[in-house]
């Protein structure tokens, strides 16, 4: 049971179905929500709110999902996280990875070069951003956060962006102490990257990790993802490509999604590619049809 909603939020069910299964239960099926840019919400966001809180939880209240990802650092975060266990869900708490923060800030082409000389090119900096990463998720453990979430971009649909060597020295130390920070309140942690990033599964899962949230995928790619995240102990996120919905159809998107969560190796959501209300309102048509195939099989979602 989450460490907020078992306290404190006695009916957030689904919230409670979502950190479950990241710790391993059987919930039966999990559906969420990630990123949604504010420009993606069919309805404008209220004046209140100079966000995306209000309008991401009323979407997670809509789609009546186990969670939804809070962006770190944005104002009203902690609001939304609120927000989201009054609608009965998890919070997972999103922070920007370490090389994507040195990359924001020196230019990504530039830090791309720099991997080049080893993983002691970037040291300094890495170690700058590490301390300003561990400050917000120490930011979201005391919003009372149910997880949280790494999100570090270092792959794309080509294949990796930089070596794997270099993410395995240089960067998956930082993300270890992360996923610790985390588990020293007592949540969960999971780790996003673009791509296919399946080589380093079993270093994800070593430094702490519960969870690998996919993006980018679809087809043999997913399948296979999905396959490897189970193989190395990890639950996997995603199975809806956002970029796909309009071009292969919202329906069989999630039904294809639903079909896969039966052996409870995925927790249904998007890859985090929204850009407009029409792909959030094809969303909503998939996790429907993700449910109505779960149900077909198991009879009820909770199973």
């Amino acid at each position: 049971m989450g460490r907020v909603l078992g306290r404190r939020w006695g009916r957030a069910v689904n919230g409670v179905r979502a950190i479950g299964v990241l710790r391993g239960e059987s919930m039966g099926l999990v559906t969420g929500v990630t990123w949604v840019p504010i420009g993606a919400f069919a309805a404008p966001v209220p004046k209140k709110s100079s966000s995306a809180a209000y309008a991401l939880t009323e979407l997670a209240s809509t789609l009546d999902v186990d969670f939804a990802f809070v962006p770190a650092g944005q104002e009203r975060s902690a609001e939304a996280v609120r927000r989201l266990h009054h609608a009965g869900a998890a919070a997972f708490w999103s922070v920007a990875g370490v090389f994507g923060r040195v990359a924001d800030r020196i230019g990504w082409a530039e830090a791309l070069r720099a991997t080049a000389g080893g993983p002691g090119a970037l040291a300094a900096a890495l170690a700058q951003e590490l301390h300003a990463a561990l400050d917000q998720v120490r930011e979201g453990v005391a919003a009372e956060a149910d997880a949280v979430v790494v999100a570090d971009d270092f792959a794309g649909a080509t294949g990796f962006l930089i070596s794997p060597d270099f993410v395995l020295d240089a960067l998956v130390p930082c993300y270890r102490l992360l996923a610790a920070e985390a588990h020293a309140a007592g949540i969960p942690a999971v780790f996003h990257s673009d791509g296919d990033v399946r080589a380093l599964y079993p270093a994800l899962k070593r430094a702490g990790f519960s969870g690998v949230h996919l993006a980018g995928l679809g087809g043999d790619d997913l399948e296979a993802s999905l396959e490897a995240a189970g193989r190395h102990g990890l639950m996997a996120l995603g199975g809806i490509e956002v970029a796909a919905l309009r071009r292969e159809g919202a329906a069989r998107i999630g039904t294809r999604s639903g079909t896969f969560a039966l052996d409870g190796g995925l927790m249904v959501c998007d890859d985090g590619g929204f850009n407009d209300a029409e792909e959030v309102a094809d969303y909503v048509v998939a996790v429907d049809a993700a449910r109505q195939a779960y149900v077909q099989v198991r009879g009820d979602l909770s199973l």
